[in-house]
């Protein structure tokens, strides 16, 4: 029986791809005079936020102060989206599971964000960011500390899903030992899934039938 279901953050829970493309290009535009390629972004898109930073603007500037000032008051001009149903999922059951967050983002997006869309944070039992660990999504051991509240919870880690887009997603939570599901809110990584024969819904509609109908999980 699942216990915890535990979520990636962008392009999981909301549509940060679609969004920050649109923060980068205006940032890079009229800040640096340049325009940054879609190829770039898709080079440091997952890595963790400050490495992100790096890699598209190191050139520019290596001072991450000064990096992390003008990109969040550029982030601020772009409100993320929830992916559709994402958060009334996750009041639905809020009493049926424990619901955690863990991604590679900085906790100065991750909970800004939040706030900005109304979402009540305490949904969540943690929100573990990029701020809270030494290591990153492909490498499991980034579950440590939140499986580490579960397991004082009684919670194994057969008890746990982890859901995420990508394929450092699955392969750092299949590696740790939790089950997986993939949600491909668009194709980009569909035959990843498919190739691997890894389970994966398209929305959070599709996510409760799964749970619903999966043997053992409910």
């Amino acid at each position: 029986m699942i216990k915890a279901i535990l979520f990636d953050y962008d392009d999981t829970l909301v549509q940060t791809r679609r969004t920050r493309h649109q923060t980068i290009y205006k940032l890079s535009d009229e800040l640096f005079k340049t325009r940054i390629t879609e190829k770039e972004i898709d080079e440091a898109w997952g890595l963790p936020a400050e490495e992100f930073l790096l890699k598209l603007f190191g050139r520019f500037s290596s001072d991450l102060h000064y990096l992390w000032e003008v990109y969040l008051e550029f982030s601020k001009k772009d409100l993320n989206i929830p992916h559709p149903q994402a958060f009334d999922f996750i009041n639905k059951y809020q009493n049926s599971f424990k619901f955690g967050i863990v991604t590679s983002s900085s906790g100065k997006v991750v909970l800004r964000e939040l706030d900005e869309l109304q979402i009540n944070k305490s949904l969540f039992f943690q929100i573990q960011t990029s701020d809270q660990t030494n290591v990153h999504k492909p490498n499991p051991k980034v579950f440590e500390p939140i499986f580490g509240l579960l397991k004082n919870e009684k919670i194994t880690k057969d008890e746990i899903i982890y859901i995420g887009d990508s394929p450092v997603d699955y392969e750092s939570a299949n590696k740790f030992g939790f089950h997986f599901l993939g949600i491909a809110h668009d194709n980009r990584h569909v035959d990843y899934f498919q190739s691997g024969e890894i389970p994966f819904v398209k929305s959070f509609l599709e996510l409760e039938s799964y749970l619903m109908n999966k043997e053992g999980f409910i």
